[in-house]
C-alpha cells in the first residue's frame, strides 16, 4: 500500500510541477512582453523629453543671436574710431564662428547636414567666415580698411543662416511628430497585450486552483501512511537512527548513511553499539541502555546535546553531537537519536585558537617592532638634532646659520611626524591607557595660549582664551591627551590663518567640559569637513606659506577625544574660518596643596659628577659635549658591562644609562648596578632612550630606573633631569666651568650676536630680493637681540619681518631705517 501511495503521490507530484512550470513560462512571457514594450515607450519618452532638439532649437537661435552681434560689432567698428571697437569686433567674429563650426561639424548635427539646404547654407557661411580669418588676425589698420567688406559679407550670410534655421526647425518639428505617432502605437499594442496577458493569467490562476485541491485531497490519503516518517523528520536534526529500547536499530536516515557509510538495509535490526559507538565507550553505552531497561533511569534521555565520540564504518573516530529522545508508535517505545558531524568545527576552533595565538604572537612582534623601530629611527635624529643645537653655538655666516635653521626646523617637523606615526601604531595595538590626573584646567589652557603665542604673532594673528560662564578649576582629566589635542587644533588654525584672530573658549555645560578653537582663516569645504578626522587625510587649501603635513594631527585628536569618552568636530565655513569643538566628562575635584616656590640651588654645586653611558658614537659626543657645556663632569661607557665596571670604583651623581647596547643592555647594566654593594647601588639611574612609549617607560621603571630622558637629545629637558635628580645633594665633584671660563663664553655669544647683527645689516644694505630670506635672518637676529636684552631692537627687526613676510616692500623699508637707528645702541664685546 505505501509503495502504491508512493506512486500516486509522485503523479500528483508531477502534475503540480507541470503547472508550476506552465506558469512560470506564462509570467515570463508576460514579463517579456512588457518589459519590450515599456522599453519602447521608453525610447520614445527619452527623444520627446530630451535636450537634443531643444538643443538644436537654441543652437540654430542662438547663431542667430550671435550674428546680429558680429554685424552690430562690425557696424559699431565703422563708425567709432575706438580701438575697442575693433577688439570686441574680433570677439564678436570669434564667438560667431565658433557657433558656426559647432553646426558645420558637430556629430549632432550629421542628420541635419544631409539635408542639403541646410548643409550648403552652412558650409557657405563656414568658407566665407574662414576667409575673413586673415582679415580678423591681421593688422588692426588693415581690419578697419576691410571694414565695408565685412558688412557686405554679413549681409550675404543673413539670408543664408536664416535659411538654414528655418530648414533645421522644420526638420525636427516633422521627427517630434512622427515620434509621437510611434508612441500613440506602440501604447496601443501595450493595451491589447496587457488585456490578453490578464485574461492568460486567470486562466492559469484557475488552473492552479484545481491543481491545489487535488494536492491536497491526496495529502489527507497519505497522512496516515507517512505518520511515523513525518515524526522522525519533524524532530531531526541530522543523522537520525531509530532504535528500541534493546538497541536495535529500526530506522537509519539517508544523512546516517552519509555520516557513518553504512547503506540502511546492512544495519536494519543490528544493535546500535556495533555501529556507531567507539571501541572505548562501549561498556558505558552497553551499562547505560540496560540502566535504562531496568529502572528508567534516563541520563542523556531529554537532556540537550553532548558532546561526544563515534565510529565510522572504516574505524575513524570523528566528534559528535548527540541527542536523546523518546517517542511512541503504537504501543511500542523507541528511542530516536539526532547526531551531528562536527568534524569541521572542531578543526575550525583549533583552527580559530591557533589563529589566535598567532594573533598575540603577532602583536607582540608588533609591539616589539615599534620599540625596536622607536629606537632606530630617533637614535640618529638625536645624533642629527644634537649636532645642530651644538653647531648653532659656533660661529656661522649668515647663510651657514640659515641653513642650521632649516635643518634643525626639519628634523623637528621630522620628529614630530615620528610620534605621530607612533601615536597611530600605539593606538591600533591598544598600547595606549588613560592616564587621569589631577589639574589646573585653566592654567593647563593658558599655557597652551602662551606656548603658541609667538606662532601666532609670526603669523600676525592675535591669540587669546577665556571662559564662557562659570569657570573650573581643578579637574581629574587625562591632561597629557588634552594637551595633544589642544596643540593639534591650535596650530592648525594658527597655521591656516593669516593676519586674524583666534580664540580659545571653555564652558562647563552639564555633558562636561565643551571647549572650542575659532580662527578666521581659509576655513574647509563642506565635503571634506567629513573626513579631516582620519588619519593621512589633507587638504589642499593651506595657502602661501603653510605645509600641509602628514595628515595625522587630527585622527590622533579623535582617537585621544574618543579614548577620554568625549566627542570632537568641526564647522567651518570657506574663506571664513572654522570652529573646532569637542565635548569631554568633567570630574571637579579639590585642588592640591599650594607648594612653596623652589629656592634656586646654590650656583657653586651646579657641577656634577655624571656616568654617560652610550653606545652611539655621535650620540655619546653630542650628550659629553653638552652636559660638559653646562659645567659638568663626564665619564663615558660604551655599552652596560663598561658601566657597571665604572660603577663598581667610584661615586656619581647620575647615570644616563641607554637601553640598546652590545655586551650588555641598558636593563641588565641597572639590575646589575642595583644589585651590587657598589658606591652607585642607590645612585638615581635615568633611562637615556629613543624608545618613548608608555610600557616602554614602564619597563625601566620595573628594571629598577629612577626617570626617563627621551631622544633627541633637548638641553632644556637635559637641565631638568639633571636638577630633579640632583637638587640638594652635594656633588660628588666640583664646577668643571670656572668663572672666567663662562666669562669667556659670554664675550663668544655677545661677538657673535654682535657679528651676526652687522652681518644682517650690510646685506640688506646689497637690497636682497628674495623677501622669505629677508624675514628668516631678521627672525633669527630678532630672537639673538632679546637674549641680550635689548627689546627695541627685538621690535623692529619683528616688524622687518612682518612686512617681508606680507610682501610689502615699501613698509619693509622704513622698518629696517627704524631697526638701522636702534642698531647704534649695540653691546661692545670689549666690554663683555
Amino acid at each position: 500500500m505505501i509503495e502504491a501511495t508512493s506512486q500516486q503521490r509522485s503523479r500528483d507530484t508531477a502534475l503540480w510541477r507541470r503547472g508550476q512550470l506552465l506558469l512560470v513560462l506564462v509570467g515570463l512571457l508576460c514579463v517579456l512582453s512588457i518589459t519590450f514594450l515599456i522599453s519602447e515607450i521608453i525610447r520614445d519618452l527619452r527623444f520627446l523629453n530630451s535636450a537634443r532638439s531643444d538643443n538644436v532649437h537654441w543652437v540654430l537661435s542662438q547663431a542667430e543671436v550671435e550674428f546680429l552681434d558680429f554685424r552690430n560689432a562690425v557696424q559699431t567698428a565703422q563708425s567709432s574710431t575706438d580701438p575697442d571697437a575693433l577688439e570686441e569686433l574680433i570677439v564678436e567674429f570669434d564667438v560667431f564662428y565658433s557657433r558656426i563650426d559647432t553646426l558645420h561639424s558637430g556629430a549632432l548635427y550629421t542628420e541635419l547636414r544631409q539635408i542639403e539646404a541646410f548643409g550648403q547654407s552652412i558650409a557657405t557661411i563656414r568658407n566665407r567666415l574662414d576667409a575673413v580669418i586673415p582679415i580678423i588676425d591681421g593688422p588692426r589698420d588693415e581690419l578697419r580698411a576691410a571694414l565695408p567688406a565685412l558688412s557686405e559679407a554679413a549681409d550675404e550670410m543673413r539670408s543664408l543662416l536664416r535659411a538654414a534655421a528655418t530648414t533645421g526647425l522644420q526638420f525636427f518639428v516633422e521627427r517630434s511628430d512622427q515620434s509621437r505617432e510611434n508612441f500613440s502605437s506602440t501604447l496601443l499594442r501595450l493595451a491589447l497585450i496587457a488585456a490578453a496577458l490578464v485574461l492568460a493569467l486567470i486562466v492559469l490562476l484557475g488552473h492552479t486552483r484545481r491543481v491545489g485541491k487535488q494536492t491536497e485531497t491526496r495529502g489527507h490519503e497519505l497522512a496516515d501512511a507517512y505518520s511515523r516518517l513525518n515524526t522522525i523528520l519533524e524532530t531531526s536534526l541530522d543523522a537520525v537512527i531509530v532504535a528500541d529500547l534493546d538497541g536495535r536499530i529500526l530506522n537509519f536516515n539517508k544523512a546516517a548513511e552519509r555520516t557513518f557509510q553504512y547503506p540502511t538495509d546492512e544495519v536494519l535490526g543490528k544493535n546500535i553499539a556495533e555501529i556507531v559507538v567507539p571501541d572505548h565507550h562501549r561498556a558505558a553505552h552497553d551499562a547505560g541502555m540496560q540502566r535504562m531497561r531496568v529502572s528508567g533511569e534516563q541520563r542523556v534521555v531529554g537532556q540537550g546535546r553532548v558532546r561526544l565520540e563515534a565510529k565510522r564504518r572504516d574505524g575513524e573516530i570523528f566528534p559528535v553531537e548527540l541527542a536523546l529522545e523518546m517517542a511512541e508508535s503504537g504501543e511500542d517505545e523507541m528511542i530516536v537519536a539526532f547526531l551531528r558531524d562536527i568534524s569541521h568545527r572542531v578543526a575550525a576552533e583549533t583552527e580559530l585558537v591557533e589563529a589566535r595565538d598567532k594573533a598575540l604572537a603577532g602583536e607582540k612582534a608588533k609591539a616589539d617592532f615599534l620599540a625596536m623601530m622607536t629606537h632606530e629611527i630617533r637614535t640618529p635624529l638625536n645624533g642629527l638634532l644634537g649636532n645642530l643645537a651644538l653647531l648653532e653655538k659656533t660661529p656661522l655666516s649668515v647663510t651657514q646659520d640659515r641653513y642650521v635653521r632649516n635643518m634643525d626646523i626639519s628634523g623637528g617637523v621630522l620628529m614630530h611626524h615620528v610620534d605621530a606615526v607612533l601615536d597611530v601604531a600605539r593606538f591600533e595595538a591598544g598600547a595606549a591607557e588613560p592616564r587621569e590626573e589631577v589639574v589646573h584646567i585653566g592654567r593647563l589652557i593658558q599655557d597652551i595660549v602662551d606656548s603658541q603665542a609667538s606662532a601666532a604673532e609670526a603669523n600676525g594673528n592675535h591669540i587669546q582664551w577665556g571662559w564662557i560662564g562659570d569657570p573650573a578649576t581643578w579637574v581629574r582629566i587625562d591632561a597629557s591627551r588634552l594637551q595633544q589635542v589642544l596643540l593639534n587644533l591650535v596650530g592648525n588654525a594658527i597655521k591656516f590663518t593669516r593676519d586674524g584672530r583666534i580664540v580659545v573658549e571653555a564652558e562647563c555645560s552639564e555633558s562636561g567640559l565643551d571647549l572650542r578653537v575659532i580662527d578666521t582663516g581659509v576655513g574647509i569645504p563642506e565635503a571634506d569637513q567629513e573626513r579631516i578626522f582620519g588619519d593621512f587625510q589633507t587638504i589642499d587649501n593651506t595657502g602661501e606659506g603653510a605645509s600641509a603635513g602628514t595628515g595625522l594631527g587630527l585622527g590622533i585628536a579623535r582617537r585621544f577625544v574618543e579614548a577620554m569618552d568625549g566627542e570632537i568636530g568641526v564647522e567651518s565655513t570657506e574663506d571664513e574660518g572654522s570652529v573646532f569643538w569637542l565635548r569631554l566628562p568633567l570630574t571637579c575635584v579639590d585642588g592640591p596643596e599650594e607648594e612653596d616656590d623652589p629656592q634656586p640651588s646654590d650656583p657653586e654645586a651646579q657641577g656634577h659628577n655624571i656616568l654617560l653611558v652610550e653606545d652611539n658614537e655621535i650620540n655619546l659626543e653630542l650628550a659629553g659635549e653638552t652636559l660638559f657645556g653646562l659645567g659638568h663632569r663626564v665619564t663615558e661607557a660604551r655599552n652596560g658591562q663598561e658601566a657597571v665596571e665604572a660603577a663598581e670604583k667610584g661615586r656619581f651623581d647620575l647615570i644616563l644609562m641607554d637601553i640598546r647596547m652590545p655586551v650588555l643592555d641598558g636593563l641588565g647594566a641597572t639590575r646589575a648596578i642595583r644589585a651590587g654593594n657598589g658606591p652607585n647601588q642607590d645612585v638615581p639611574i635615568v633611562a637615556f632612550s629613543a624608545n618613548v612609549l608608555p610600557e616602554a617607560k614602564d619597563r625601566f621603571i620595573a628594571a629598577g630606573m629612577s626617570g626617563f630622558l627621551p631622544k633627541p637629545l633637548v638641553e632644556e629637558e637635559l637641565v631638568r633631569v639633571i636638577n630633579q635628580f640632583t637638587s640638594g645633594e652635594q656633588s660628588a665633584v666640583e664646577a668643571s666651568v670656572a668663572p672666567q671660563e663662562e666669562q669667556n663664553t659670554l664675550d663668544r655669544l655677545t661677538a657673535r650676536y654682535v657679528s651676526q647683527t652687522n652681518a644682517l645689516f650690510d646685506w640688506l644694505e646689497t637690497r636682497p630680493d628674495d623677501m622669505s630670506e629677508i624675514a628668516a635672518e631678521a627672525h633669527k637676529v630678532a630672537g639673538s637681540a632679546a637674549a641680550f636684552g635689548q627689546p627695541d631692537l627685538r621690535d623692529a627687526l619683528v616688524a622687518v619681518e612682518m612686512a617681508a613676510e606680507s610682501g610689502d616692500r615699501d613698509r619693509m623699508e622704513r622698518a629696517i631705517e627704524t631697526a638701522r637707528q636702534t642698531r647704534a645702541h649695540l653691546p661692545d664685546p670689549s666690554l663683555s
